[in-house]
């Protein structure tokens, strides 16, 4: 009997990964442990091997497609399980005796089409049944070859940009989510030169802990609180966003912050990161102070309930004790999950990040 080879489950966040690599091919000969195939979830990648020995008979899923965590991406047996495909499509066990060959329909009448337009659709392996006629009376002319054999437009999305975009398209539609915007000075923080997002981070995971609404996650249908505050940082990668996660980010002072931050960056950008590294977040702080933006609309991130997007520090007028006097301005952009919280609570929370950034002290 055929062993199914299944996708590994790597997370419960998510039912989903991307099939990277197959190191196997139909036909070939396996032992138990052997390297099969290569999947990602969530920037994270692990290897697939053999359950067990025997003859790789089908690889169900192609390489760069999506398929749910569980799912048979393969299976193995003896050789005399292996199928073959009719002329009609359909699987049949191999040395089977082949099926009736099925009653001729009656044949299309065959496209009219200029001379030009044949020669060209046999240079260009066109079938002519495949080509909208746009000539007069029906004709299909050299034009319309051409066309029919020219690359689609646009490169389609490769397997993991595809499966972010299937998820943020779904998050989006199952969510209601608006976003505020606050302006902190900053000036004094600045002066120290600090590591911004271990500062925001800080700021985040303190704050947190008097708005437990906006740390909740949701599953299924339900909110569940977190016994512990744990924040994503979001990088970006070329192939990517990916969201490392610091595990009890409010027991953390800052200098390790900036040192576990530093570190899950750099797993990240070696592809090294593991599930546990992108697992679990309650909030997400996104950063792109290192751009010319200073506003922006964060999206939440599944299963999460609210993002902080952070933008550029610049330096502005600004009224103190009266006098105008420039000062380090940041501005902070807060997405949150309608169903989940309201504008007023949503800005209490901002508001409370707002002082800790302007009282660093506060942050120790």
């Amino acid at each position: 009997m055929a062993t199914e080879v299944p996708f590994p489950h790597m997370s419960d966040e998510i039912d989903e990964g991307v099939l990277v690599t197959w190191f196997v091919e139909p036909g070939a000969r396996v032992e138990a442990g052997t390297l099969m195939a290569s999947v990602q979830v969530e920037k994270v990648e692990q290897e697939v091997y053999a359950p067990a020995s025997g003859q790789v008979l089908e690889l169900l899923v192609r390489q760069g497609d999506v398929t749910r965590q569980g799912a048979a991406i393969a299976r193995i047996g003896a050789a005399d399980e292996a199928t073959a495909t009719d002329t009609t499509g359909v699987a049949q066990p191999t040395g089977a005796p082949p099926p009736p060959s099925p009653v001729p329909e009656p044949s299309a009448a065959a496209p009219i089409a200029s001379p030009a337009a044949r020669r060209v659709a046999r240079e260009l392996g066109v079938d002519l049944a495949t080509v909208a006629a746009t000539g007069p009376g029906g004709r299909i002319v050299e034009d319309d070859v051409r066309r029919a054999a020219a690359p689609p437009a646009g490169v389609p999305l490769p397997g993991v940009r595809r499966l972010q975009a299937d998820r943020l398209r779904n998050w989006l539609a199952a969510t209601a989510q608006f976003t505020l915007t606050s302006e902190v000075d900053v000036t004094v923080l600045a002066a120290r030169q600090p590591h911004w997002t271990a500062a925001v981070v800080r700021a985040c995971a303190l704050a947190l802990r008097g708005h437990a609404r906006l740390a909740s996650r949701w599953h299924d249908d339900r909110l569940v609180s977190p016994d512990t505050i744990d924040i994503g940082v979001a990088v970006s990668l070329d192939e990517g966003l990916v969201v490392p996660v610091v595990h009890r980010a409010d027991d953390r002072d800052l200098p390790a912050l900036v040192d576990e931050i530093a570190a899950l960056a750099e797993r990240a950008r070696a592809g090294t990161l593991t599930m546990e590294d992108v697992s679990g977040a309650v909030f997400t702080v996104t950063n792109l102070g290192g751009y010319p933006i200073d506003a922006f609309t964060p999206l939440v991130h599944q299963p999460q309930t609210a993002i902080l997007g952070v933008g550029r520090t610049r330096a502005r007028p600004a009224i103190v004790d009266d006098h105008i006097e420039p000062r380090t301005m940041l501005v902070l952009s807060l997405t949150v999950d309608h169903q989940v919280t309201d504008g007023a609570p949503a800005a209490a929370f901002l508001g409370d990040v707002v002082h800790l950034l302007g009282h660093p002290a506060d942050l120790e």
